[in-house]
C-alpha cells in the first residue's frame, strides 16, 4: 500500500496552499500601512483594489470581508471602505492553524465543524441582515455556476465563502475564525488523502441551498439540521474516496510483485 508515501507528496505541495482572498487581504493590511492610513481614512474602492492587485472585485470583497471581522476596515453605504482600527495596533488574527490532522483524526474534525456549524447557523438566522442575505445569495448562485462547469478550484473558494459568509452573519469573530480554520483543516487533511474534492459538486449546491433558505425564511433549527446533513454527506464522499484510493493502490502494488 503506498498510501502513506503518496499523503507525504502530496503534503508538501498542499502545505503551501492559501485561498487567495487570504492572500490579497494580507496586501491589503500592507497598503494601509505603507500609506500611513488612519481610522476614518477611506480605501480605493473594490474596483480600483482589485485592478492594483490584480484580483477580480470579488475575491477583494472576500478580502474585505475577513477584514471587517478583525476589525481593521469597515464598509458603509454611501460611504464606501474605510479604516476601522489603528493598523499598527490591530493584530491579523491567525488566517489558518498551524497544525496538521492524522487520518485517524479526520472523523473527530468532521465532527467538531459539524457542532461548530450547527451552532453558527442557528445564530446566524436570528441575526442576519438583508445586505448579508443578498450576499450570500451570490455566492451560491457563483456555487452553482462553478459546480455545473465542475471547476473545481473555484468551486472551493465559492464553497469556503458560503461557510464563511454564514459564520460571518452571527457577527462574532470567533465564529467567522474557528469555521475558517475548520475548513483549512478539512481541506488539507481531504486533500491529502484523497487528492481532490469527494462527492458530488451539484449536490453541494443543492444542499448548500437548502441551508440558504431555511437562513433566509428564519428557520434556524432546521438550517443547522440541513448543516449537519451537509458535513454528514462530505464525510461519507471522504470515506468512500479514501477507500477507493486504497483499494487501487493496493491492486497497483499486487500488479507489479514478481
Amino acid at each position: 500500500m503506498k498510501s502513506s508515501a503518496k499523503a507525504s507528496q502530496d503534503d508538501g505541495a498542499f502545505s503551501t496552499y492559501r485561498p487567495q482572498y487570504e492572500i490579497v487581504a494580507e496586501k491589503i493590511v500592507e497598503f494601509i500601512n505603507n500609506a500611513g492610513l488612519q481610522p476614518g481614512d477611506r480605501l480605493p474602492t473594490e474596483q480600483k483594489l482589485g485592478e492594483q492587485l490584480g484580483v477580480s472585485r470579488g475575491i477583494v470583497r472576500e478580502a474585505i470581508k475577513s477584514l471587517t471581522a478583525t476589525g481593521l476596515v469597515a464598509a458603509r453605504k454611501g460611504v464606501g471602505i474605510y479604516v476601522a482600527g489603528k493598523p499598527h495596533l490591530v493584530a491579523m488574527p491567525a488566517l489558518h492553524l498551524s497544525m496538521t490532522v492524522d487520518p485517524e483524526h479526520i472523523q473527530a474534525l468532521f465532527h467538531f465543524r459539524s457542532l461548530q456549524e450547527m451552532l453558527t447557523a442557528r445564530l446566524a438566522t436570528e441575526q442576519i441582515t438583508l445586505t448579508e442575505l443578498r450576499d450570500l445569495e451570490k455566492i451560491l448562485a457563483d456555487n452553482q455556476r462553478y459546480a455545473e462547469a465542475e471547476n473545481w478550484e473555484l468551486f472551493i473558494e465559492s464553497d469556503d465563502a458560503f461557510h464563511r459568509s454564514i459564520a460571518q452573519a452571527t457577527h462574532n469573530l470567533f465564529f467567522v475564525e474557528t469555521i475558517t480554520d475548520v475548513l483549512y483543516l478539512q481541506r488539507w487533511a481531504i486533500k491529502i488523502m484523497t487528492g481532490g474534492a469527494p462527492g458530488s459538486l451539484l449536490q453541494s449546491v443543492e444542499q448548500h441551498r437548502a441551508i440558504f433558505n431555511a437562513i433566509k425564511d428564519g428557520q434556524a433549527e432546521e438550517a443547522a439540521q440541513l448543516v449537519k446533513t451537509h458535513v454528514d454527506t462530505v464525510l461519507t464522499a471522504y470515506r468512500l474516496a479514501v477507500r477507493r484510493r486504497l483499494i487501487t493502490d493496493d491492486t497497483t502494488d499486487q500488479r507489479k510483485e514478481p
